[in-house]
């Protein structure tokens, strides 16, 4: 799997837009992270690791109950919550 997403290296400018398109958009916001910092603190694989997760993730119900004001630990089920506090 991590071989395979080396071999599918995509732009920084394809990733902001991913991004940008995607709950992890949203859930940088809840955590006060700005997309700028985002991408100037995290390396291309750690956010090609990020997209791949919140594309995978099973928990997109309690993701948007959370970011619609529901008091939800998203550590308790974001697969890239402990990585994005760490940019805090």
């Amino acid at each position: 799997m991590i071989a395979n997403m080396k071999s599918q290296k995509i732009s920084r400018e394809e990733q902001e837009a991913m991004v940008q398109g995607m709950l992890l958009s949203n859930m940088l916001e809840h955590l006060s992270i700005s997309l700028r910092r985002y991408f100037n603190m995290t390396a291309d694989s750690d956010r090609q690791l990020h997209i791949s997760r919140c594309k995978r993730c099973s928990c997109v119900r309690e993701c948007v109950h959370m970011l619609m004001g529901d008091t939800v630990d998203p550590e308790a089920f974001c697969p890239n919550c402990a990585e994005l506090k760490r940019l805090i």
